[in-house]
Formats: C-alpha cells, structure tokens, sequence
C-alpha cells in the first residue's frame, strides 16, 4: 500500500473518522474511495488537498509523513499562546 494511504488511515485514526465518513465529506462514493486504496491509486491534486483540510494535515504529510517545520513566526505564536494558558491555570 502506497505511504499516502497508510497516512491517510493513521489520521482517520487520530480523527476518528472513519473511511465512510472521508468519502462523504468528498462528496464521492465510499466504493470510489476504497477502489483508489485497494489498487494504490492516488487521487487528483484537487483530492488530494481536500483529503488534506479534511484530516486537518498537509498533502505533504500525507505523502511522505514528515511534518512541515513551523515557521519561526508561527512558533513564536505557539509559544505565546502556550505562555497564556499557563497564566489562566
């Protein structure tokens, strides 16, 4: 099986969401879906990236299962938010 399905299923996993629900929320057939997994198809750019936003994750996670690296400015954010929640605990 191709890495982009096997990290298509870990995050259905972590989403707990099941293979139906991904094809409904596609709008295609769950046998559309389960046709492209059984013969190591991948979809189309454009699938691809609304499996992606649905998973919340990247194509690029998806594909080869490294997270990207966060910019500085978003880390810098990640951390002051972290800063915050610790003044309200």
């Amino acid at each position: 099986m191709l890495d982009f399905w096997c990290n298509v299923k870990n995050e259905l996993e972590y989403n707990l969401m099941t293979q139906k629900e991904l094809a409904d929320k596609m709008q295609i057939s769950y046998n559309t879906l389960q046709s492209w997994i059984t013969k190591d198809r991948l979809p189309d750019a454009r699938q691809s990236v609304q499996i992606a936003k649905i998973l919340n994750t990247t194509v690029e996670f998806l594909v080869t299962g490294r997270k990207t690296p966060l910019s500085q400015d978003n880390a810098k954010i990640i951390n002051l938010l972290n800063q915050a929640i610790g003044y309200l605990k």
